[in-house]
């Protein structure tokens, strides 16, 4: 499974605000699943769609999805999508078999622009009391034509 951010859209974009697929999508794909944990003592609600529980349960390994605020030039949020082998196992919460979620705040290693845009790259990932009391309240997970999407909210 690659890592990857499935939406890049302009910080100042509305995105699929005004598109009337993104509204009828919502109509006929909305969030079934739920469930609501204590994630680093404070709740969390994560919804997720019946193609999403579909392709969780196609999956061989537990997918970690992987919440991100990260901080260079501006501050974006990302989701990222990643086989739960792949990554270093601490501050992640298990919600079921199938999936499993991280929230972390990363610095990005220079504040270029054009390699913001591109690459993401990170110095590190913040572990101050502050970047760690950033945690989001809700995070949306679907599976559409072949990818991973989702959003959260702080």
């Amino acid at each position: 499974m690659s890592h990857g951010f499935i939406k890049n859209n302009s910080n100042f974009s509305s995105g699929d605000l005004f598109s009337p697929e993104h509204w009828l999508n919502k109509l006929l794909h909305p969030y079934r699943h739920a469930h609501t944990c204590n994630y680093q003592g404070k709740p969390l609600l994560i919804r997720w769609t019946r193609r999403a529980q579909h392709a969780l349960e196609l999956q061989e390994t537990p997918l970690l999805v992987e919440m991100q605020l990260y901080f260079s030039c501006m501050i974006k949020k990302r989701v990222l999508f990643h086989s739960l082998h792949e990554t270093d196992k601490t501050d992640i919460f298990t919600i079921n078999d199938n999936l499993a979620v991280i929230m972390r705040a990363v610095q990005a290693s220079s504040c270029d622009p054009n390699e913001f845009a591109r690459h993401y790259p990170a110095q590190r990932v913040l572990e101050t009391p502050a970047a760690k009391a950033m945690q989001a309240r809700q995070l949306d997970i679907d599976y559409r034509r072949g990818q991973w999407q989702g959003d959260f909210i702080i």
